[in-house]
């Protein structure tokens, strides 16, 4: 079979949400044969129509080489005409693709050079030269055919009559539809999604275990520590029964979770990055109905504009999110009344019109080599 459109990845998992749950996936729905490369993972995810190639786990050096040389050579084999790339480490292939007749699109999925620069266990020295790097290497990923950027922002850097910005909105699920009232669910603060410390472990670990934190309510947490990522303060205050890290569990799993909680919290710090990215886990707390409490981020506010059902706390601040917690506990009304406006606000920030605008770009890709 030749393939319309094929996903590639050499570092995301073959259950990504956003490489394959949404995109992909998105292109299955539109009637496009869609194959993705990715790497093998032991998680599920639902069966979306995208025939998927798995390649083996690497660590770093050996997935920036092999990993790599690999995803091209599949790609090029599955002879679709759009190429749709995920990783920095893959932006060597796009003039290789294109001397080979292929439509490439680029995804940027966080701001490249931000990136870098939050990275707090290399030097400043080291930051400096990776950053003078990755802006040479978002010069030629700015050669691809069309960007796709997960915001506005981390698309500014590539030419914007190329560029368009698709948004990882959630999923739609029967399930959220069905959703319990959260006084009927446990008393219960969720997190998911990835886990270090500028992403918050340590001040939501040491937000549940302040005085101020109710008693009888714990933090449940889903998803992978970073590997630099120091765990004591987490190990710590798992040990005292109010926080429970259950490790990686697949995205719908992760969503599942959330029906079952009152609460979800975005503790990620200030920085560079995390000023400027739409975490995902915002709008699936939303969609879950759960009231939320939230870095206090600009960005964040003006998106949420009109939406009451967000608490902010100072970043840095175990103490806020504590006592933020403790006022949804000893007040269930505002937490149905928060709760509700979450599940309604939710429809402002659905994937099905993500899907409709990122289904266009293909549909014009594909229609310019003649296999539309």
């Amino acid at each position: 079979m030749r393939y319309d459109i094929v996903h590639v990845s050499s570092a995301h998992p073959w259950v990504d949400n956003r490489v394959h749950l949404r995109e992909a996936a998105a292109g299955v729905a539109a009637g496009r044969r869609v194959q993705l490369i990715a790497v093998e993972s032991d998680l599920r995810a639902p069966r979306t129509g995208v025939d998927v190639v798995c390649i083996p786990r690497r660590r770093r050096v050996r997935r920036m080489v092999l990993s790599t040389v690999q995803a091209l050579r599949l790609a090029l084999r599955s002879g679709a005409r759009v190429v749709h790339l995920h990783d920095p480490e893959l932006i060597w292939t796009i003039p290789v693709l294109r001397l080979a007749g292929r439509t490439v699109v680029y995804d940027a999925h966080e701001d490249l050079p931000d990136q870098v620069w939050g990275k707090d266990y290399l030097s400043h020295r080291q930051r400096a030269v990776f950053a003078a790097l990755s802006h040479v290497l978002l010069r030629v990923a700015g050669t691809a055919n069309r960007v796709v950027a997960a915001t506005e922002w981390t698309g500014r850097r590539f030419p914007a009559d190329r560029t368009v910005a698709i948004h990882n909105f959630p999923l739609e699920r029967a399930e959220d539809s069905a959703q319990r009232p959260l006084a009927d669910r446990a008393p219960i603060v969720a997190h998911v999604g990835v886990l270090s410390r500028d992403r918050g472990i340590d001040v939501i670990s040491a937000a549940a275990v302040l005085d101020a934190f109710p008693a009888d309510w714990r933090v449940e947490m889903v998803g992978s520590i970073d590997a630099a990522t120091d765990t004591s303060v987490l190990r710590g205050a798992e040990a005292t029964g109010r926080v429970r890290h259950r490790g990686v569990v697949g995205p719908m799993e992760a969503r599942d979770l959330l029906l079952d909680a009152r609460i979800g919290v975005v503790p990620f710090r200030r920085t560079p990055v995390t000023d400027q990215i739409f975490p995902t886990k915002l709008f699936e707390y939303l969609a879950a109905g759960l009231a939320v409490i939230a870095t206090d981020v600009p960005l964040w506010r003006r998106l949420l504009d009109g939406v009451g059902c967000v608490t902010f706390v100072p970043a840095d601040d175990p103490g806020a999110i504590a006592a933020a917690v403790r006022r949804y506990a000893e007040d269930p009304e505002l937490l149905a009344a928060h709760g509700a406006e979450a599940k309604a606000a939710a429809a402002r920030f659905s994937w099905a019109r993500e899907a409709d605008r990122l289904t266009a770009v293909y549909d014009e890709l594909l229609a310019t080599t003649g296999k539309a």
